[in-house]
């Protein structure tokens, strides 16, 4: 089930009983949780709720509105672990109250299990996964548009980056930009670099993107900015460590025909994520990018042990891997 279907029952009003939101974008959640609830009478459930609690709460009428909702949240009831109670809420489901919506919010779910089926048959089951580039360019420029805003292409995609295209960070910073622009309607990329702290993983992705280029010079200038930004040259190199890795695993699963899509979700990545290390994977070849992992590691246990200086370590590996 994707999100189309559920714009379509919140746009048109015509809700189903039971919803269940899950899965890694947290924003989406939020948002489609909210969405759903609204003008309603709401009652909400954290953890480990007993499902009797659950059923009296659905069964009692709404106060002073055409609707009830009762949220369960975080309740292990879609994993492994409740068996027993999921499956007393399975069989409640299907007589849910007309004038009641159930909404389950959860971190993970299983489609095995009894009572994601139930849902699914007598509502929606939807899975929030992190939206692909296009989209969430798209989601941007609305985000501004709602604000009597416009963003030029160039800035709009210096954000996403800005936010390692978090959704909950996009977020805050639209409406910081926003702010910051006043009365002048257009957002810049000059905005963007003016007000927008860049995450330290996407420093580190626009290093191993001019290590790639071999242009030694900016991935150098970009790891003396983190230096002084206070960022801890372990740190730096148990990130670079870990990119160098998911290059070579998307260039093995590029090798074998595998989807984007499928590769983000193997690897637990968010689609940009594997799209940048593609845009990488191009410019390493296999054997580099191992003996660029045994050098990672071999330069951990150097620091670690005193034998290297740990700020030099990492840039002598930023200089022997910048792709020449």
């Amino acid at each position: 089930m994707d999100y189309k279907t559920l714009q379509v029952d919140i746009r048109n009003g015509d809700l189903k009983p039971v919803y269940l939101l899950y899965g890694e974008e947290r924003y989406l959640v939020t948002h489609y949780a909210d969405a759903l609830g609204a003008d309603s009478d709401r009652e909400t459930f954290d953890g480990n709720v007993p499902p009797q609690q659950i059923k009296l709460a659905a069964d009692a009428l709404p106060f002073l509105a055409e609707k009830r909702v009762v949220y369960v949240r975080d309740s292990k009831l879609f994993v492994n672990g409740r068996k027993n109670d999921a499956e007393t809420l399975a069989d409640y489901i299907p007589h849910i109250p007309p004038e009641t919506i159930l909404i389950f919010i959860e971190t993970e779910a299983d489609k095995r299990l009894k009572l994601y089926k139930a849902v699914a048959k007598e509502g929606r089951a939807i899975e929030c996964t992190p939206l692909p580039p296009p989209e969430l360019n798209r989601w941007v420029v609305k985000k501004f548009t709602d604000r009597g805003k416009t963003i030029t292409p160039n800035a709009a995609e210096a954000l996403m980056r800005t936010t390692a295209y978090s959704m909950t960070a996009l977020a805050n910073e639209i409406d910081k930009l926003a702010a910051y622009a006043g009365k002048r309607p257009g957002i810049t990329i000059e905005d963007v670099d003016a007000l927008c702290t860049a995450t330290t993983q996407t420093k580190v992705f626009d290093m191993l993107a001019a290590m790639g280029r071999g242009d030694t010079a900016r991935a150098l200038q970009l790891y003396a900015n983190m230096l002084y930004m206070k960022e801890s040259p372990h740190g730096i190199l148990s990130m670079v460590t870990r990119q160098f890795r998911i290059i070579l695993l998307c260039k093995e699963a590029q090798n074998k025909k595998m989807p984007k899509a499928d590769m983000a979700k193997a690897l637990g990545l968010h689609p940009f994520a594997v799209s940048e290390a593609l845009a990488q994977a191009g410019r390493y070849s296999t054997h580099k990018l191992l003996a660029a992992m045994v050098d990672c590691a071999d330069t951990d246990v150097r620091m670690k042990s005193g034998r290297m200086d740990a700020e030099l370590g990492v840039e002598l590996l930023i200089v022997k891997y910048s792709v020449k």
